[in-house]
Order: C-alpha cells, then structure tokens, then sequence
C-alpha cells in the first residue's frame, strides 16, 4: 500500500507487488483495525488516514505511509481510528509536519506525545459504534449524491443525443449566439476611470458548476470594459483548455454575483435573443460524448494539455430540438435540481451533527 491508496477508504484498485523476501518483521503486515497514515504528502494531505480493512492476502505498506496499531489491552482500534481522524488531531497533525520545498512529512515524535483520553474499553467500543452509524449515513448521502451526478447527461442522451431526433439542421454555435474571450490580466490599462470589480478565472469554472466564488479574484476595469464583459444569467461558460478530458468543461451564469467580468481564457457564449435555444439545452450539448468528441477532434494538443480557439467554438455544430422538448428537459432538469440540493443541505445537517458527536465523544459528554 501506498500514499495513493490512503482514501476516505482504503483503495484497493490499484496496488504493487513486492517479493516477500523484503518484509523483514512480522509487524510490516497490515492488519484489519490499523490506521493507515500518509506520511509524506503535499501539507494539506499529510496525515490522512483510513481503516484497514480484513484483506484478502498478505499486504504491506511503503516509505511514504506509516501504521497506528492499537494496543488492544488499553485502547480500541476503532476508537483510536477516529480519534487520529478527528478535525483537531488532523490540524494538529498537519501543524507538525517538518516541510521540504513541496513536500511535508509526518512528525513521528511529536504525533506520539498527542494526550487521548482513555475511558473503559466497553465505552470505547459504544462511542466508536455511535460514530460509525453517524459515518455511515454520512456516506450514504455522498454516495447519492455522486450517483445523483450523471443524471443530466443521461437525461440529455435519451432525450436528444441519440436517434432519429438528430436528423434535424444543425448550425454553427456563431450563428446561433455570441461567443466572446474574456480581460486579459496584465493588460495595458486603458485611458480613464477604471473600478475594481470580480473576475471569473478558469479555476472558477468547473463542470457543470461554478466554484470558489466566496474568494473570487477582482480586475480594475474601464466603464466599456464592464459593459462589454459582464456576464448575464444564463451566459454559458467554457474553458478553453485543460485535461484532454475535460475540453468543453464549462457551466451556465446564473447571476451568482450581482456584477462580474471574466477572464480571457474563459469563453462566454450567449444564445441571441432570436433563437429558440434554451441555455441549459446548448450547455448540456456542448458537455455530451458528441460535443466532446467533437471538442477532442479539433482541440491542438500538446503533452498532457489540450486547447481550443474560438474559431473552433464557433464552428461547434449545434442542434435546435423542438421547443416542447426543450421544455420538458428543462422541468426534468429543475426537479433534479431540486432533488439534489435537498440532499446537499441534508449532508451538511449529516456533517454538522457528526461533528458535534465527534466533539462530545472525545471531550468525555458523549
């Protein structure tokens, strides 16, 4: 085992194997109930750690990771699991970590001096049990969530991307709507008053949603600029490159923020007022197994890193459905949105409350 297989679980997809010729002392083997830590990581991911499970075979682990083995006449192993995972271990951790230029590394020593109150180990074992059952619904409501995901684009598929529903004219996303480049940063400022304002950048733009927008960056521009560069509500949003995989990423504008600019390696794309395209139809078009492939054919390609320009966007071809299947997508989508925000706002209540458990548990008032 090693760093990359150090999880929210343990990764057991992808592991090496060593002659068992190097495994020089019996405790190099894993044992189900260990805890194990990367130890040298980037600094926000030194000290994570996961629960060994019962393996399958005889397993071992590399230089990078290290165990926390309990002694099971004092403490429970799944006790001292989550305990070392808790958010103020975790800081603590982190907070010892002895860093080189980009790597920080598990301050063995000093993890060992951290105090852990000890109650009987048959009250161990029920505060473990508690936070187990808390845990577990935690990850029943992230693992609907990532299955909630692909929805959209299945829905999309079935609706449009597939069958005789594609016969119909396609055009060039020019003639159907606007595509514009963003402010370059550094630019030569122009003559005249300028303001600062926010400035969507390529990190704030991510799949199918917006992110960071709480610590969005801002760019001093003129009254011109602002008028030619402000996004609108329903503005879709697109990178012009990245992973090859992820050409085309993008998300639509809903008027997050009252006024904001974007960035010049953003595209914006806006659907004219005359066309009978809705955004979210174009968006999930633009983001389907068509309108990547389309994105991977044209894109230039160096190692690792894929572009495109807006010549390229412009002449992405686009398909105009009916406007009463548009419609129903839509509605569809609006459920979906529904459904999923309702969980979101139920894993945060799931989080707050296993926090609160956690906090109780080890202060002795759980």
């Amino acid at each position: 085992m090693r760093t990359k297989n150090v999880q929210e679980t343990l990764d057991t997809a992808d592991v090496w194997a060593v002659p068992e010729s190097v495994i020089k002392r019996p405790d190099q083997y894993l044992r189900a109930g260990d805890s194990l830590i990367s130890s040298a990581n980037s600094w926000n991911l030194v000290g994570k750690c996961c629960l060994v499970p019962e393996l399958s075979e005889p397993t071992t682990f590399g230089g990078f990771v290290t165990v926390l083995r309990a002694d099971e006449s004092r403490v429970d192993s799944a006790y001292l699991h989550r305990w070392f995972c808790s958010p103020w271990i975790q800081r603590a951790v982190r907070s010892f970590g002895r860093r080189t230029t980009s790597i920080s590394n598990l301050d063995l020593k000093r993890c060992q001096r951290l105090p852990i109150t000890l109650p009987p180990l048959i009250e161990q074992r029920r505060i473990a049990q508690v936070l187990d059952a808390a845990d577990a619904l935690r990850a029943k409501r992230r693992r609907v969530l990532h299955e909630l995901g692909p929805l959209p684009r299945v829905l999309f598929a079935e609706m449009f991307d597939e069958g005789p529903r594609l016969n119909g004219a396609r055009e060039p996303l020019g003639a159907v709507g606007e595509v514009v480049s963003g402010l370059t940063k550094g630019r030569r400022a122009p003559s005249g008053p300028l303001r600062e304002v926010p400035y969507l950048a390529v990190s704030n733009v991510q799949d199918q949603r917006l992110a960071n927008l709480a610590t969005v960056k801002t760019i001093y521009a003129s009254e011109r600029e602002i008028e030619r560069y402000r996004l609108l509500p329903g503005d879709l949003l697109l990178t012009e490159g990245g992973d090859p995989d992820k050409l085309g990423r993008g998300t639509l504008w809903r008027g997050e923020l009252p006024l904001c600019l974007h960035q010049n390696h953003v595209f914006r794309v806006r659907i004219a007022d005359e066309m009978p395209l809705a955004p979210a139809v174009l968006q999930h078009q633009v983001a389907s197994l068509r309108g990547r492939a389309y994105f991977l054919r044209s894109a230039k390609q160096t190692t690792g890193i894929a572009s495109i320009n807006a010549s390229q966007l412009k002449a992405f071809p686009v398909f105009t459905p009916p406007t009463n299947l548009q419609s129903v997508f839509i509605e569809r989508l609006a459920r979906f949105e529904k459904l999923r925000a309702a969980t979101q706002a139920h894993l945060a209540h799931v989080d707050a409350l296993f926090a609160s458990l956690q906090h109780r548990a080890f202060a002795g008032e759980l």
